[in-house]
């Protein structure tokens, strides 16, 4: 009788189609230096802004601004010169509309310990200026926490589930300088937070160091533990792997668990997966546990307690690949939204 040893030389050495085949799971990391965001209310174009700013090896050193347009849902990007940014990671909201490289000046996006600074000017695609002012610097060090961004509650087409964790999340703070939006020279109204006499925050998100964490997105390249600059990492945990394609026994069901961890994280979200089938076998993870949040200031906990998107939203993600046996075991995978409707977070804030 050959050993196992031997048998699994023989195999790597002359691969079968069958045992070759691999579902496309994955985890990619990217990482953004610094981003400020907020919603924009009762403005016929826009709803809503971000500026990213990035300062590495792969990116380049700048700015970019995106633009959620009223019209449709999907968001223009304006970058400013040099930078080099993969537009696959952009299908936010109803999905990535024009992309444009457009002089930005100034360009100021600075997150640090003692406040936030921003200074942004440019013009849109039909010439109406852009203009950001932002600057909560009082001399007070700023309290910050790790968050998972809701960003992925409000993709309505998924490639991927998006994890966006921020490692130093706060709010912009009240001071003497009240923070200036214009579009076309028109002073525009942003979201704001009830209570705002007691926590004294402007409802404008700022964040630095974060990390893009994407779960099987497509054009998958089959690493589950992704590394970024410095000590940025994230890891796909599967208990036990599910079995390859061609390896699934007629009538067999076999089920496991998953989960992504980031950083020193664990269990950021996790669910389960099943596969099932023949001859077009299907491997499906649900999320069955969203964001559990820890340490958070109090004013983030009485938010992500009374609006409950922010921890459940993972929940309504799933994700489904399928090999057909009869085409070579060909793999097609995609996600979808098992819930996507518009929650309380835009009626409490606006």
């Amino acid at each position: 009788m050959r050993s196992a040893r031997r048998e699994h030389d023989e195999d790597m050495a002359n691969p079968d189609p069958v045992h070759a085949v691999q579902w496309p799971l994955s985890v990619h990391l990217e990482t953004i230096d610094a981003m400020v965001n907020f919603e924009i209310h009762n403005h016929p174009v826009y709803t809503g802004v971000e500026v990213q700013s990035f300062d590495d090896e792969a990116h380049g050193t700048g700015v970019l601004v995106l633009m959620c347009r009223a019209d449709n849902g999907k968001v223009d990007v304006y970058q400013q010169p040099g930078l080099t940014i993969d537009r696959s990671g952009y299908g936010i909201a109803a999905g990535l509309g024009d992309w444009f490289t457009v002089d930005i000046s100034p360009a100021v996006l600075e997150v640090s310990d003692s406040g936030v600074h921003v200074d942004i000017k440019f013009d849109d695609k039909i010439g109406r200026a852009i203009e950001i002012q932002v600057d909560d610097r009082n001399g007070k060090r700023r309290c910050t926490a790790e968050f998972l961004a809701p960003v992925g509650a409000e993709i309505e087409h998924p490639t991927e589930l998006m994890l966006v964790w921020m490692r130093r999340f706060d709010l912009v703070r009240q001071t003497g300088i009240d923070p200036v939006v214009r579009i076309d020279g028109e002073s525009i109204r942003i979201g704001r937070l009830p209570g705002r006499w007691m926590h004294r925050r402007h409802l404008i998100k700022v964040a630095s160091d974060l990390w893009i964490v994407s779960v099987n997105p497509d054009e998958s390249k089959g690493t589950l533990d992704a590394h970024g600059p410095g000590e940025a990492n994230a890891q796909l945990h599967l208990s036990p792997p599910p079995p390859a394609p061609g390896m699934l026994k007629p009538g067999e069901v076999l089920t496991g668990k998953w989960s992504v961890s980031i950083g020193d994280h664990a269990d950021v979200v996790s669910g389960t997966w099943k596969c099932a089938g023949t001859p077009v076998v299907a491997l499906t993870f649900a999320v069955t546990r969203g964001w559990q949040p820890r340490q958070l200031p109090l004013f983030m906990r009485v938010v992500t307690t009374v609006l409950p998107m922010f921890r459940r939203w993972p929940t309504t993600y799933m994700w489904e690949a399928r090999a057909d046996v009869r085409d070579g075991y060909k793999v097609e995978a995609t996600w979808r939204r098992t819930v996507h409707k518009k929650n309380l977070y835009t009626k409490v804030t606006s």
